[in-house]
């Protein structure tokens, strides 16, 4: 709609200028033209999200949120730091460790990450370089200076094989996909936690995580399958199951080591595996006999009646390996059905 008023004003003062005009009227006329250009292709701001902006911290992110919609991004840059500071009540150190990371609140970086995505319409903030860090070769929360190396390069924090400075970085839209936020003044350049690589980490595991410290074992089975969700046969598809053969070693590892961790090495794919050679199963192979075997030593052929006790307790109380369980979820079926069978499905160069 722009275009076509500004051609038809366009068009007009040209009639209205005889050729004979003097080169000064034209200027005039040429800059009045681009003037009401530039005013009807302003682009109207972007209506509110509409996902609620929580925290539990009693963060008001109504600062920040003005400052994204005005495309106010180095602002809203240190804004994003000192939200990060408040969160982890470091205001007065003024700077975070990889620890500090780790800990911080699940529904404020949600907040903080959905806000970056929608005012940029997905070019920047902690999602995106989520994305780029994985697209590089990187592994979410396995810092190495090659991939911030990499990382850098591509979204322009590094130039000509040097680190910028912050002052020197783009705050504009027009700026490489994920150049912002860069609250650590040189990105993942230097700093004690790690970047990209820390923060990204904590955002996509922070929901298994908080599950599994507070054991809620349940709770942290399901969100372990949605981490799991951008591996579905079809993920625009609501009733596509796992490719459970095809999820990178990398990601089983990281939930297995988590698993692991917070269940003090009762609960994980490491756990289950030497109790499914130890009833004769094998990768890829299916023996009815020997499966069920093995779905009684971890618990899993009596769990309807059991699993509601299974929230809040000593995992000791728990079958050895009972958990993670879920990946065999149907989604064609909404869960009435079971892919009993998939503990056997994963890639055996993973070692599980």
């Amino acid at each position: 709609m722009g275009l076509k008023i500004f051609l038809i004003v366009a068009f007009t003062i040209s009639r209205l200028i005889s050729p004979g005009a003097g080169k000064k009227i034209k200027a005039v006329a040429l800059i009045l033209g681009l003037s009401l250009q530039s005013c009807w292709w302003e682009p109207s701001p972007k209506a509110d999200p509409g996902f609620p902006l929580t925290s539990t911290a009693n963060i008001n992110y109504k600062p920040l949120q003005a400052l994204l919609k005005n495309q106010e991004w180095k602002a809203a840059d240190r804004e994003t730091f000192q939200i990060l500071l408040k969160i982890s009540q470091r205001e007065q150190e003024g700077w975070l460790s990889q620890a500090d990371v780790e800990q911080l609140d699940c529904e404020d970086l949600h907040s903080l990450a959905n806000l970056w995505n929608y005012y940029s319409d997905n070019r920047f903030g902690f999602i995106r370089q989520q994305q780029i860090w994985e697209s590089v070769g990187g592994v979410v929360g396995n810092y190495t200076p090659e991939i911030a190396e990499k990382f850098g390069d591509r979204v322009g924090w590094r130039r000509q094989g040097q680190w910028r400075t912050y002052q020197k970085l783009k705050f504009s839209k027009s700026a490489p996909e994920g150049h912002l936020p860069a609250t650590t003044g040189n990105g993942v350049s230097g700093g004690v936690w790690n970047g990209v690589a820390s923060i990204t980490h904590r955002l996509k595991y922070c929901p298994i995580i908080d599950a599994l410290r507070l054991k809620q074992w349940v709770e942290a089975d399901w969100k372990t399958l949605e981490v799991l969700e951008p591996y579905r046969e079809d993920t625009r598809s609501a009733t596509a199951s796992l490719l459970i053969s095809e999820i990178p070693c990398s990601e089983l590892q990281e939930i297995d080591r988590l698993w692991r961790k917070y269940s003090n090495n009762r609960f994980g794919f490491s756990i289950q595996t030497p109790l499914l050679k130890a009833t004769g199963n094998k990768s890829k192979e299916l023996n009815w006999e020997h499966y069920a075997q093995f779905e009684r030593r971890v618990g899993w052929s009596s769990i309807h009646h059991q699993e509601t006790d299974y929230n809040g307790v000593d995992p000791l109380t728990i079958p050895l390996g009972h958990f993670p369980y879920r990946l065999g979820y149907s989604y064609a079926t909404f869960g009435s059905g079971f892919n009993r069978d998939w503990r056997l499905s994963f890639n055996p160069d993973c070692g599980f």
